[in-house]
């Protein structure tokens, strides 16, 4: 594979004549549909986990979740996750099922979801109606039209009109098993990539080819994060100082990072990188961030963001853009965006002051530092709080202070840690990259790192760990 550094000054980059942008609803200017400053209306739903796109942009899949009493939990409550559908043009709420890792067929007919217990995969139409039932053995599938491709055991296999079939068997001693071993599919199906994490802190990263299941060593040696493109077969692989886009059917190119801090995305068209910084989420939708776009044919364009959690993902023609605002310490409500036109519009959410006042005045310090749902507490000789969210989604400190630590460590995996006032630290665990570096100050709500899977993990998520002094304390009642 050929490696073509491309130095950009303004940071982004896309790839080559294949990667022009989606059309803009409104304005025939490229990228202008990234500018995305005005808030719709839409129904509040609270503490959203997940939120993914239909093909045609009409409706959102969600998952969120609810605290419902539970007599085992040490709070009294537990967190429990459900799926939604939100119609943007009713503004209907349709529910799907308990559950999450919700993901759309290439159609929009079908959507599949985990179940409750995570030991089967839901295939429901979009009236709700379950169809099949599955036992992939990886939880990481991929639509190609209406058909799945999903792994079990040592099969690569595919669900298709109420069938499934075998399309190829992987050989035994790369059979991937979770969550030692993770696989995500390319967005064509044609290619998976496999990571296999070490109890020592090496990762190992193997490519696979879907129609003959043969699985290859990636050359990818210091990369701390690696993600599929929203379209086709293209690879971000992302360290420290730069990211590669590798075209797996031409060339690759690489970017410098411009800062630690720096946040990738995908623009509409499923090809074009974004990269730039987001500002403290506290409230989410109090400020909008100018991303770099790189285009090939064009000066560097500007696409204006506003500052939220989540999933921060374009709907696929361009109209809207989707994430999370914080409501309090730990809750949070949908937000979507309008896009189109020119940054000037951009506003403040009207509520934003009144949210701000709200965590201010709730009695405590922290906030969560994810969007998503605590799938375990501090009890026992667990050791913090595990906040359960998708891989690649950003990790926000929980308070002020001054960044200790950023490095592996046994069990944890790759972690940072803040030192906040009064002898308080919080550490983030199991982390993909850092968004930060040792002695920075940081503010509530700024992002400090992605998430992950390293050290010893069942799967994406953040251990959430405060002391006091050197003693572990509840971050929930700091």
């Amino acid at each position: 594979m050929r490696v073509v550094t491309v130095l950009v000054a303004c940071g982004s980059l896309v790839l080559g004549s294949a990667a022009s942008a989606a059309a803009p609803p409104d304005d025939t200017e490229p990228f202008a549909s990234l500018h995305c400053v005005r808030r719709a209306a839409v129904p509040v739903v609270q503490n959203v986990m997940e939120a993914k796109w239909s093909p045609d942009s009409s409706t959102l899949a969600l998952v969120w979740f609810a605290q419902l009493p539970s007599a085992r939990s040490v709070t009294g409550y537990r967190e429990q996750e459900i799926v939604d559908t939100l119609d943007l043009r009713t503004g209907k709420l349709r529910p799907l099922g308990v559950g999450d890792e919700v993901d759309w067929s290439g159609t929009g007919a079908y959507a599949s979801y985990w179940g409750p217990n995570a030991d089967e995969l839901r295939v429901a139409t979009r009236n709700g109606e379950v169809v099949a039932r599955l036992t992939p053995t990886i939880p990481r599938i991929v639509w190609v039209g209406d058909g799945m491709l999903f792994i079990e055991k040592n099969e690569i296999r595919e669900w298709r009109d109420g069938a499934v079939r075998t399309v190829a068997r992987i050989e035994d001693q790369r059979v991937p098993k979770y969550p030692r071993d993770d696989v995500y599919f390319s967005a064509d199906g044609t290619r998976f990539t496999l990571t296999r994490y070490s109890l020592d802190g090496t990762l190992e990263r193997y490519l696979g080819q879907t129609r003959t299941g043969t699985i290859t060593p990636l050359e990818a040696d210091g990369a701390r994060y690696v993600e599929w493109a929203p379209a086709g077969a293209v690879l971000l692989v992302r360290y420290l100082d730069r990211i590669e886009l590798r075209d797996l059917d031409g060339d690759a190119r690489s970017v410098p990072l411009p800062s630690a801090g720096t946040v990738h995305g995908w623009a509409p068209d499923g090809r074009t990188l974004l990269l730039g910084r987001v500002s403290p989420t506290v409230p989410g939708g109090d400020a909008y961030d100018s991303f770099r776009v790189w285009d090939s044919k064009t000066e560097p364009a500007l696409a204006t963001l506003p500052n939220l959690l989540g999933a921060r993902t374009f709907s696929p023609d361009g109209r809207f853009f989707v994430g999370v605002s914080r409501t309090g310490r730990d809750t949070t409500r949908l937000e979507v965006y309008r896009c189109g036109g020119t940054p000037d519009g951009a506003r403040v959410d009207a509520d934003a002051a009144a949210r701000r006042a709200r965590i201010e005045a709730s009695g405590g310090r922290l906030v969560r530092p994810t969007s998503g749902e605590i799938s375990q507490f501090l009890q026992g000789s667990h050791t913090g709080i595990d906040v359960a969210t998708p891989i690649g989604e950003i990790v926000t400190a929980d308070d002020d202070g001054t960044v200790t630590f950023v490095e592996w460590v046994a069990v944890g995996g790759d972690r940072v840690c803040v030192q906040h006032a009064g002898g308080l630290e919080s550490c983030f665990y199991h982390t993909s990259a850092p968004l930060v570096t040792v002695g920075e100050r940081v503010v509530r709500g700024q992002p400090v790192a992605l998430i992950g899977m390293t050290g010893v993990t069942t799967g994406p998520h953040t251990h959430w760990e405060t002391k006091l002094q050197g003693r572990i304390v509840d971050p929930l009642a700091r």
